[in-house]
């Protein structure tokens, strides 16, 4: 809650305890028509001999808070509070200062995860937009964090890539990214059917890790190939990242965690495979029975690489709810072979299905390309706007918002039409919303300060009241690490937006200049909260629709 309903709490909680009524005092936003905020604590006490003069005392002292304009205490107890203009002026505005966090942290977000043999697909959408989105709500409560992008560049991807190129006699220096597009595929086809091939990519793996010459120059040309293509599309979709790490840089330090676990004991062979000595059922595996690693065994050389290079207080990853009990063994061997006394967290989400609630796909039945989703939302849109810089922006506004909002614990389907739609809960209605209050702000009337004891009408203060309640939905996504409090948020600030200007003339010649002045205040507060929200969103602003 925001600085002036928590002296309210405080307020409250000193009168109670007055009363000798020692109670954790909460206020909650009210959904009660002409009621702002409510107060249950006095529920449980109404019928106590001395309930009037608590009351009495309560009202009095409340009546008197230059914040509150009017106080009703229900025959129940249910104290409903209405905030005043002053309140409404002073939160509605100058939200950044409120938002800091007491207790200065270092994180690192390791989303993003593409294998550099691989597209980008719809399947990326979500590590990249929750994670885009939780980095920025957590930089601006001033914490120090930091992306990563945790690249697939090692292991038996890579194996099954050049374990295909040799069989099929392929010309390594003549691969293009497309054709590495086109190899995994077959790779992973034919390793399922073939036992003999599936052991010569593993051969091929093992060498890797060995260092061989041979194949770690092959290795560099097929990762030379895949990383500018990758970063080029990223940043065509406004990703960008801190750390472009990935497998291939943490080789050895996997060979130290488990070099020194064995040393230490903590593992024990189990047919020739490793497994934890941590009791868990079923046990945890290190390496396999041909002494090849796991994606367990790479988790665990990057948190040794992290700790060496950026050590932070919390390491925070953003992947699929699939891989739930992965980072379950992963946090937990982290700590029995004590390689971090940081906070490990899994932030998952669910996946991104088509109509048929099964994962999205193309309508001939293939992978939908990341890409080629761009470019079929993009020709949607070209129905608002033709200019290509604009197109863009609204395109990824639409891949983004539509992504965010629903909860990422849930899987949700991708509505094409629906999610191009200008009305609706769509990232084009919010992004006609903004630009619609730009124009008003764009006719040179100057902003200042208005007299706080001007009388709001019930859309300038629905208006004002929403955008006073900015600190608690921010929080909400801070706190649970869920963009899709904001979301929600952005969305009914503009609907309520919308409203305000479709019932309020600003500029008519009949409107008076002190209300003019007074709704241009209240636009420019908006303005100003919307982008803050789309920053944290990670959504770009448009100029014009």
């Amino acid at each position: 809650m925001i600085a002036g309903i928590k002296d309210i709490e405080s307020e409250i909680s000193n009168i109670l305890n007055e009363f000798e009524i020692q109670d954790s005092v909460e206020i909650r936003y009210s959904n009660i028509e002409n009621t702002d905020i409510q107060c249950n604590n006095l529920v449980r006490y109404s019928n106590a001999p001395n309930i009037n003069e608590i009351k009495e005392k309560l009202e009095k002292s409340l009546l008197a808070n230059p914040f509150i304009e009017n106080i009703e205490i229900a025959e129940n107890g249910f104290i409903n509070l209405n905030f005043s203009n002053e309140y409404l002026k002073k939160f509605s505005k100058n939200h950044n200062e409120r938002i800091i966090s007491p207790k200065k942290e270092s994180m690192l977000f390791d989303y993003g995860g593409p294998n550099i043999g691989k597209d980008l697909h719809v399947g990326h959408i979500r590590t990249l937009n929750i994670g885009r989105s939780l980095y920025n709500i957590f930089k601006l409560a001033g914490h120090d964090v930091i992306s990563d992008i945790h690249l697939g560049d090692w292991g038996m991807p890579i194996g099954l890539i050049l374990a295909y190129i040799e069989k099929e006699s392929i010309d390594i220096n003549s691969l293009s990214y497309i054709d590495l597009e086109i190899i995994y595929p077959k790779a992973s086809e034919l390793s399922a059917s073939s036992k003999d091939f599936y052991k010569e990519a593993q051969e091929i793996s093992k060498k890797l890790n060995s260092k061989n010459e041979e194949y770690l120059s092959k290795w560099k040309i097929i990762y030379n190939l895949a990383i500018p293509n990758i970063k080029n599309l990223l940043q065509s979709l406004n990703y960008e990242f801190d750390l472009w790490r990935g497998e291939s840089d943490v080789v050895e330090e996997v060979k130290t965690v488990v070099a020194d676990a064995q040393e230490k004991n903590l593992v024990v062979e189990d047919d020739g495979a490793l497994v934890s000595t941590e009791k868990e059922d079923p046990p945890i595996l290190i390496t396999k029975s041909d002494g090849s690693y796991l994606y367990l065994t790479t988790d665990l050389g990057t948190v040794v690489h992290r700790e060496k290079n950026q050590k932070c207080d919390k390491y925070i990853y953003v992947v699929d709810s699939r891989q739930r009990n992965h980072f379950e063994q992963v946090f937990k061997t982290v700590k029995h072979f004590n390689l971090s006394s940081s906070s490990f967290i899994h932030v998952g989400f669910g996946t991104v299905n088509g109509p048929d609630k099964k994962p999205f796909k193309t309508r001939d039945g293939n992978v939908y390309k990341l890409s080629k989703l761009h470019e079929d939302i993009k020709e949607k849109l070209k129905k608002y706007n033709s200019n290509e810089k604009v197109l863009n922006v609204l395109t990824n506004t639409v891949l983004t918002f539509s992504d965010l909002l629903p909860n990422r614990n849930q899987n949700y389907e991708f509505d094409l039409e629906k999610f191009t739609d200008i009305n609706g809960k769509t990232g084009v209605y919010i992004q006609y919303a903004q630009v619609r209050a730009q124009k008003l702000l764009s006719s040179k009337v100057e902003i200042i300060d208005t007299n706080i004891d001007n009388e709001y009408n019930l859309d300038e203060r629905k208006l004002l009241l929403l955008l006073s309640k900015f600190d608690y939905f921010y929080n909400q996504s801070l706190n649970n690490y869920q963009p899709h409090h904001l979301a929600e948020y952005l969305y009914s600030l503009c609907q309520t937006f919308n409203s305000f200007y479709a019932n309020n003339k600003i500029f008519s010649n009949d409107t008076p200049d002190e209300i003019k002045l007074k709704r241009i205040e209240i636009v420019d507060n908006f303005y100003n909260l919307t982008g803050l929200i789309f920053s944290c969103l990670g959504i770009k602003l448009v100029d014009s629709m």
